[in-house]
Formats: C-alpha cells, structure tokens, sequence
C-alpha cells in the first residue's frame, strides 16, 4: 500500500516521537552545528537507528501505521557544504539509512513510511529569519529534486513558523510527483510565530499551491495549547481547518520563545498528554500523532494504546449504527 492509500484508509498513523533530545540526554552527544543529528547516520554504535526501531516495535506491536522523517530538517546545500560532513551526500545517504531501518522489519514494511524531511533555512523559533516567497521556492527547490531521487514514501516541512516560506517550500513540493506535509510552529492563539491564523495560511497554501499537500500539522507544541489553538477565532468553525490533521506533540506547555531560550528540558505527565491527544482525535478528527522534544517510547506507547483503544469504539459506534 502507498502512503496515500494509508493516510486515506487508516484512521491513525503514529509518528516517531524525539530524537534530538534523546541523544542529547540519554547518550550525552553533541550535534554538528550546522546539521544536527544527520551526521548520525554514519555512527558505528547505531545509537540513532536504535531510536528509530523502538518507535517502529511500539507500532508494529499495536499494528499501526508509522511515520518516520529523515533526520534533515537542518540540512540543505548551505548547511551541507558548511558541516562535518560536506564531502558526503548526506540527504541521498539519510533516505537510504531509514530504508535499512525499514528492512529489519520484513514483516511490517509495508505499514513504515519515510518522509523526507525539510526545515526553514533559519531559526524555526523566529519568524524574523523566515524566506519570503519566491527566495524559499528557490531555495528549497534543490533539496526537493535531491528527495525525488531517492525513495521516499513523503515530504514533509516540518515547524514552519512563517507563511511566507511554508508558502515558498509548498510550492516546490508542489513540483514534485511526491504527497508532502506542511507542518506548522504555532502558539496557543491559533497563530504561526508570524501572526498568520492556522486555517489562513492553510486558504492561502491551498490557493497558491497547483498540487495541494496532503494535509496540514504542527509540530512542537504542546497538546493542550494546540487545543486552545485550533477552537480559538479565527481557525475555530473555519472549513479550512479541516484540512488540519495531525501533532507531533512537545511535552513541554512553554512557547515558542520561552522553548527556544530554555536550557532545562520540561516534561508534562505523559498521561495527561495523552488525554489530550484523544481529545484532538475525537473532537478535530487529527489522524497523525506522535512525538517531539521531551517524549520518548514510553509516551509512543500509552498513545499507541490509548489510540487502539479509540479505534475499537469507534467501530463498534459505526456497527452499532449500521
């Protein structure tokens, strides 16, 4: 099955939860400057695909579809050619590591994605960095033709915090032969960091867009304050966001700039969290959820059973009704 036949079949999909975190304070690592944590694909002791293979076991355990992005949000042909690792294709070489990591699991392949992952040229946490338009659709452009060399299943942009260069990004998606996500940084206002309301920038990617993505998410903000964000006015009652499907939760409720100037890592208590993610499931339909800073397999797990368990009821409501 592709991933569009699943994102349309499946009624949840999971993502992978942290990673950067988790290396930083599970393994004490220190990430390339300029690309983060891609260099990690070239890492003997596989601590970064280890990751990879628990969220893909808490999937296959609860058999649900999952979600994996390639580890290149900071990596694009400036940060490339400035990092540690210039003198190797690092995003081709990103595809092909998870495609490994899929091959572990014969058995469940068919249900583990890859998206290629793509992130704002500067700081996601300030709007003031983002790309206008048609810098960004130029910009973002090379890495699109590089993905669409490779195999992967998905684009994906992830913590987008200006319309103008999730605009620009989408665009060149756009031009690819690739479903792709547009995943969007937000406060708890319903507003991206550049003041754009969430179901204003989904009308106007749409609209500007000759090849719509598939959907719309956010990534790294807590659930609760996603709640306020998508039943605050503008977005609440909007048609457009339906088109909003999906969270890759942070565990902390600080915003955007109070994360981004922040040494200490927060954590909410992962059954709380949870509960909130049931409530964006059933009340806004989301269908694609997982992790981000502060979470790790144990809050894949309780989602994981929290969502089967949505998913059991909801049959049973459809048969009963039938």
């Amino acid at each position: 099955m592709d991933f569009e036949s699943c994102f349309s079949q499946a009624r949840y999909l999971l993502t992978e939860g942290a990673l950067v975190e988790r290396l930083k304070s599970e393994y004490n690592l220190t990430m390339d400057r300029y690309v983060n944590h891609a260099g990690l694909i070239y890492d003997s002791e596989h601590r970064l695909s280890d990751l990879y293979c628990e969220y893909i076991e808490t999937a296959r355990k609860y058999r649900l579809p999952i979600l994996l992005m390639t580890p290149t949000r900071r990596v694009n042909f400036e940060s490339h050619r400035q990092s540690a690792f210039r003198d190797k294709d690092l995003l081709s070489d990103s595809c092909t590591y998870l495609e490994q990591v899929r091959d572990r699991f014969p058995d469940y392949a068919d249900k583990i994605f890859i998206g290629g992952l793509l992130g704002c040229k500067g700081d996601a946490y300030n709007a003031a960095e983002a790309l206008d338009k048609e810098t960004a659709f130029r910009f973002h452009s090379i890495q699109v033709r590089q993905f669409e060399q490779t195999n992967v299943d998905f684009l994906f942009a992830g913590i987008m915090p200006a319309l103008s260069e999730a605009l620009g990004m989408a665009q060149a998606m756009a031009t690819a032969e690739l479903p792709y996500i547009i995943s969007f940084m937000v406060r708890k206002d319903g507003m991206l960091l550049d003041k754009t309301p969430i179901a204003e920038a989904i009308r106007i990617i749409d609209s500007q867009t000759h090849r719509q993505p598939l959907c719309y998410m956010a990534n790294c903000i807590h659930p609760a304050n996603l709640r306020l964000a998508l039943e605050t006015t503008p977005n609440a009652g909007s048609l457009h966001i339906n088109r909003f499907c999906g969270i890759q939760a942070n565990a902390s409720p600080l915003s955007p700039e109070e994360l981004n100037n922040c040494c200490k890592l927060h954590q909410s208590n992962f059954d709380e969290m949870v509960d909130n993610m049931e409530y964006l499931a059933q009340k806004h339909r989301l269908k694609i959820l997982g992790g981000c800073c502060g979470t790790d397999n144990s809050f894949i797990e309780k989602l994981s059973e929290r969502l089967i368990s949505l998913e059991k009821i909801e049959k049973e409501i459809r048969s009963s009704i039938v």
